[in-house]
């Protein structure tokens, strides 16, 4: 199984058995048409994936309603045809906008896809109702775990889950100096270490370049690396991969 960190912002592509699934695709430089006024975001690339990634690409994962990981025009880069797997609120959204693809939800069952096992898990505050962390595993028992914001620890505990790869954020951005939207890097540390994992991509890359009205209420902290490859192997930039059997 092939993990990749597609762009430098949380568009995340993984391949198994030459199949691939996209999560949370943004595949364009500027996040919303020049002129919105609520949040705005740029990159230098588009994404990392070559033509003979995209052509691999048979499922789409959506974690979020938020427009940061559900991007209309990414998803329309797609054929129809390809399958959308997500929560009831985001499928209500989808559809809202004309959005055609076979939508399926993703559970705590799980589903097969791409020759991959996955499942949604909970996440935590603030966003339990809203989003989903994701849990993949192949055939061989290996397993990652997918968290765009704030992990659920209790969840993790409980039920005694483990990842070989995660998945995660460390940068903790408050909203209205109070409330986390993402995990300081000593929480990942934790995270890591409840987890077992040996492997560490980070997502949501510098939250502090978010624009729009909406960075007036954002505050951001920078997470510590030197502290972090103390605990597990960290992989930060676009383009960064991993290959698991």
């Amino acid at each position: 199984m092939k993990i990749l960190k597609a762009d430098n912002y949380q568009t995340w592509y993984f391949e198994e058995s030459g199949s691939a699934i996209i999560v949370d695709p943004w595949l364009t430089k500027m996040l919303q048409p020049k002129g919105k006024f609520f949040i705005q975001r740029e990159k230098d690339n588009s994404s990392c994936l070559s033509d003979q990634d995209i052509n691999k690409i048979k499922a789409i994962i959506i974690t979020a309603p938020f427009e940061d990981h559900l991007h209309y025009e990414s998803i329309k880069m797609f054929s129809v045809k390809t399958p959308i797997y997500t929560s009831t609120l985001v499928r209500s959204v989808l559809i809202r906008n004309n959005i055609r693809n076979p939508i399926h939800i993703l559970d705590e069952a799980g589903s097969v896809i791409c020759n991959l096992n996955i499942k949604a898990l909970p996440t935590s505050y603030p966003y339990y109702k809203t989003t989903f962390s994701i849990l993949i595993k192949n055939k061989n028992n290996k397993k990652i775990l997918h968290e765009g914001h704030v992990l659920n620890f209790k969840h993790i505990k409980e039920n005694k889950i483990n990842a070989d790869v995660a998945i995660l954020t460390a940068e903790n951005t408050k909203l209205f100096g109070l409330i986390s939207l993402g995990m300081d890097y000593k929480k990942t540390i934790k995270a890591c270490k409840l987890l077992n994992s040996k492997t560490l991509f980070i997502t949501g890359n510098n939250p502090q370049e978010t624009q729009g009205f909406i960075k007036k209420f954002l505050k951001t902290t920078a997470f510590n690396k030197d502290k972090l490859t103390k605990y597990v192997n960290v992989l930060e930039n676009e383009g960064d991969f991993i290959e698991i059997d």
